[in-house]
């Protein structure tokens, strides 16, 4: 992976976290993968780093960070 990069990635307990770049800088935790993959990209986007989202078998998959289902600016 590069080395500044976005990470949402599967805990043990079942929550998902963002972690940012080699170092895994925890930056925030949620219940659901949905939210943490909203934050992530809006994290990525406006730091225009790459975001990695971890799949089923903890995998790290290369994602956009824009989507067209997701909004560009949170309110």
């Amino acid at each position: 992976m590069k080395e500044d990069f976005i990470r949402v990635t599967r805990r043990r307990d079942g929550s998902w976290t963002v972690f940012r770049g080699p170092h895994s800088l925890m930056l925030l935790a949620f219940r659901l993968k949905a939210h943490a993959i909203a934050y992530a990209r809006a994290v990525s986007f406006s730091g225009k780093l790459i975001l990695f989202v971890d799949d089923k078998s903890g995998v790290a998959i290369r994602q956009s960070s824009s989507s067209l289902t997701y909004p560009m600016l949170l309110e």
